[in-house]
């Protein structure tokens, strides 16, 4: 592949990593307006935190995937026993949404760091 080839495949994917966070951010207002509210009722018995805004309810979303992925991080918020109660669709939703932050974040910075390459070794 020649170099203009390069930049215009990693210019593509690092646009496509910029379409899958608004993509994102609109699977975190489906979730701040559906389930967050319940989950925060059965995990932080009514404390509203995630659910203000839509910028704490993408790191509340972060949050509870990590409660519902791991018994370490459940166990160190002490949410053991009550991530049992949460819906398994919640946590599904909850589990492909992270999923699928991370996936768009590694696509972002490895894009990013492909046309620094591709642009300092010309």
């Amino acid at each position: 592949m020649n170099y203009e080839t390069l930049v215009y495949v990693a210019a593509f994917l690092w646009m496509l990593s910029c379409l899958g966070i608004f993509v994102w951010v609109g699977f975190v207002l489906y979730l701040k307006s559906k389930w967050l509210p319940l989950i925060e009722d059965i995990l932080e018995d009514g404390r509203r935190l995630y659910s203000l805004n839509i910028y704490l309810a993408g790191q509340g979303s972060l949050h509870y995937a990590t409660v519902f992925l791991s018994k370490w991080h459940a166990s160190r918020m002490k949410m053991q026993e009550k991530r049992d109660n949460v819906p398994k669709n919640a946590q599904f939703i909850l589990i492909l949404s992270f999923y699928f932050f991370m996936a768009n974040s590694v696509l972002f910075f490895s894009t990013s760091a492909l046309i620094v390459l591709i642009r300092n070794s010309s």
